[in-house]
Parts: structure tokens; sequence; C-alpha cells
């Protein structure tokens, strides 16, 4: 009897021909005009291109761990596997590292996550969550009870792609990984509050670690800047400057009668955001700072400090930032910015006239009269409250009770501009009107 062997399957040429196949009915469903596809349609398009893009993800990781396997950077005597695929693939050594770290962990311990990602249920991001929540404790918990890993991976797949909630619909990232530190908690309750204390603690860890700002000056006039905080503070962050938003333009006074306020601009959430942080800042606690942060001196000129309002001038600060003389006696009128007030030859005159500002004792008595800005609808309270002259101090206005009214950030700025008046609405309130029309400056 003859034994003739058989050809071996080309496993490779399959895979690269599956692939190439792949990339050709992409390139088909591109050439597709989208105008003529029902709304039905598109939203079945949108996750059957979503699954595919899962598919393709998980192609990559398995060859990325094969790669690893084989050690292929020392063929090319690359420093890694991850920068052996970077020279391939473009991506950043970071990433692709820690897609190293996936693909190994799916193949070795959550093989449920990977065949759902090779199936399209699920998106990388889901999978890298589920992967990296039961990672935190896995060890503890293969040790007293393998199976209860097993049971929450399933839950938490059913999670991210629907299946396993209420409404049908998957859970996106946040709070998938929210979900997966309680994961526990209808399996095992001494599981579940072991996994949820590791997973907070991981978490505040990495969020420490991870934080960090940068701020640029663009120009002489604005400084950028970008951050990375954690979440608990970035929540308490968005909770104060919200509450800080600029004053609403309707409104009603004490009274309960509807009032518009003039000084009030149709800002976008991000702008009204950013004069919120000016405004924080402004009023931050500077008795309990380090010593020499404490106080901002203001170099400007005697003639800017008493002249009219409507008059432009210009200051300095100390870190060599110009404002207007108008920003600066506005400043000036809170404890903590000193005016150095110079005379002819920029020799100083005065450094802080102690009589220009509002004593304590003057805010406790304003205080009893005022719980609030004192501008008609405007309810930021008296505390977050800076005192104005209603006859500027320049002007010969005196810094007394008759001529003192508490005023917010964004009020004090507008009873500053010469474009609008303080008028009286009622015993206790004002409101501002508009002179005219607002110039370029």
């Amino acid at each position: 009897m003859t034994v003739t062997a058989l050809p071996q399957a080309d496993r490779g040429k399959e895979l690269l021909g599956a692939l190439g196949g792949a990339r050709s009915a992409v390139t088909e469903a591109l050439d597709v005009p989208l105008e003529s596809l029902t709304d039905r349609q598109v939203e079945e398009a949108v996750t059957e291109a979503a699954a595919l893009e899962s598919q393709a993800q998980a192609v990559r990781l398995r060859l990325a761990a094969e790669a690893e396997r084989r050690t292929v950077e020392a063929t090319d005597a690359s420093t890694g596997t991850d920068a052996w695929l970077s020279k391939l693939t473009g991506d950043r050594r970071e990433q692709l590292k820690g897609g190293l770290l996936l693909a190994r962990l799916l193949q070795e311990r959550y093989g449920q996550t990977l065949t759902a990602l090779n199936e399209g249920r699920i998106r990388l991001e889901q999978a890298r969550i589920i992967v990296a929540c039961l990672e935190v404790t896995a060890d503890q918990v293969l040790e007293a009870n393998p199976t209860l890993l097993t049971q929450a991976e399933e839950l938490l797949i059913g999670k991210a792609n629907g299946i396993g909630n209420k409404s049908g619909i998957p859970m996106p990232p946040v709070r998938l990984r929210r979900e997966a530190r309680r994961i526990y908690a209808t399996l095992d309750t001494e599981t579940h509050l072991a996994h949820l204390k590791a997973s907070v603690r991981r978490a505040e860890s990495r969020a420490r670690t991870n934080t960090w700002l940068t701020m640029t000056d663009i120009d002489a006039d604005t400084t950028a800047g970008r951050f990375q905080i954690p979440k608990r503070h970035g929540a308490w962050l968005r909770s104060v400057l919200e509450a800080l938003s600029a004053p609403r333009r309707y409104g009603r006074d004490k009274a309960g009668n509807e009032v518009t306020d003039d000084s009030a601009e149709n800002l976008g959430y991000y702008d009204i955001l950013g004069l919120a942080l000016c405004e924080l800042i402004e009023h931050l606690p500077k008795d309990h700072l380090p010593r020499g942060g404490t106080t901002m001196l203001v170099h400007l000129q005697l003639a800017d400090l008493t002249a009219a309002l409507a008059d432009a001038g210009c200051a300095t600060t100390d870190g060599l930032v110009d404002i207007s003389a108008a920003e600066a006696r506005r400043m000036a009128c809170e404890a903590g910015i000193v005016p150095v007030v110079l005379g002819s030859g920029s020799a100083p005159l005065d450094l802080g006239r102690t009589t220009r500002l509002h004593t304590d004792k003057q805010r406790q008595a304003l205080s009893v009269v005022y719980d609030s800005c004192a501008i008609a609808g405007c309810e930021r309270p008296f505390a977050w409250c800076e005192i104005h002259h209603l006859r500027p101090w320049a002007r010969g206005g005196g810094t007394d009770l008759d001529n003192a009214i508490p005023v917010c950030w964004h009020h004090h700025r507008a009873a500053e501009d010469p474009d609008y008046e303080l008028v009286r609405h009622s015993a206790t309130e004002w409101m501002f009107k508009r002179l005219r029309a607002r110039r370029l400056r």
C-alpha cells in the first residue's frame, strides 16, 4: 500500500487572503451612496461597522501576542515588541505596550471577553475595562473561588453589549467602569467589599499618577492651559464654576418682580466657565497661601488712579502683566491687592492706602442689610461679593457705609465700566442702565 502525504493548508496564506477579502468588502461598502439608505439601514450599518472594527482589533491583538511570543524584535534589533509593531503601524509605543498586555491577559485568563471581542459583540475599550477592573482582585478571587471570576466576567460582557441591561442598550465606558467595581455585589458579599475597596484605591492612585497641568502664555494678554485631575476634583471644580456662572439676563428682584440685567452678556457655556474660573482665582483664600504668594502689587500712576473712568490708563502687576487702570481700581477694592501709587518719575507715593479699603467691621455691617449681590436679580451670596464705592474713591468718594454696596465679580466689572450707570431699584437693590453701545477697546 502506498501512502501519499496530503499537502498541508497554508494557514498564513489563508489569513492574508481573508484580511484582503475583508478590506475589499470594506472598499465596496465605502462606495455605497449613503443618501440612498433608510434611517433603519443607517442604524444597522453603524452597528455592523462597530462590530467589524472590534473584530479587526481582535485580529491585531492576536497578531501582536504572536509576535511577542516569537520575540520578533530580535530580527531587526528593536528594543521590544512594541517598538517592532510601532515601525509597522505608526502607533505610539505606549499604546501598543498596553495592547500587548491586554492580548496576553485575554488569552490567559479572560477567554469569554476575547470571544465576545472576536465576534464583535463588545468594543475594544469595553474589553480593556472588563480586564483591567477584574484584574485588580483576580488573583485573590481565583484562589478563593475561580467560578466567581467567570461569573463576573459574563455579567460585565452582558452589560457591555446591552444584553444584561434593562434598556438593552450597550453600557458606555464610564458607566461600565463604575459597574465593574460593584460586579460582585450580587455574587458574594465578602468578595464584593474587598473588590470595591481595592478598585477605589487603585483608581485614586492611578488618578494621582495621571494628574498634570500645563500653562502657556499665548500672547501679551492671554494664557492657555490644559489639565488632567482626579475625577472627584473635576466634579468639585465643575460644580463651583457652574455656581459662579455669569448672572442670568432675566431674573426677579426681592419683591418678585421681573427685572432685566443689561450687563449680563449672551455667552456660551465654555465662555461662562472661563470667566467663572477667573472669579474663583481672584477669591482664593490669600491668608492660607504660602508666604510670598499672598499679595499682588499693582503699579499705576496717580493720575490714572484718580482719573475719570472713561479715561484710558494702564497699570502693571508684579508679574509683568499689563491691565487697565479701571481693572486695577476694581481689584484694589479688596484686601490682598495692594496698589503702588506712583508720582512723577515713577517714584512711589503710597503703598496701599488702607482708607480706600472697607474694613471687616464695615463688611459685617453691610451683611446685615444685604444677603447677596446688591444688583436686582443676582443671587451671588454676600460672602463672594466685593465692596464697591458708589461714588468712586478716586473722585472723592468716602469709604463709609452709605457709599458702599456689595457686588459680585461680574457686576463689579460692570460697575467700573463707563458704558453702564448704576441706578437705584429699591431700598437695597440697584440696576444697571446701559448708556451707550459697547465700544471697541
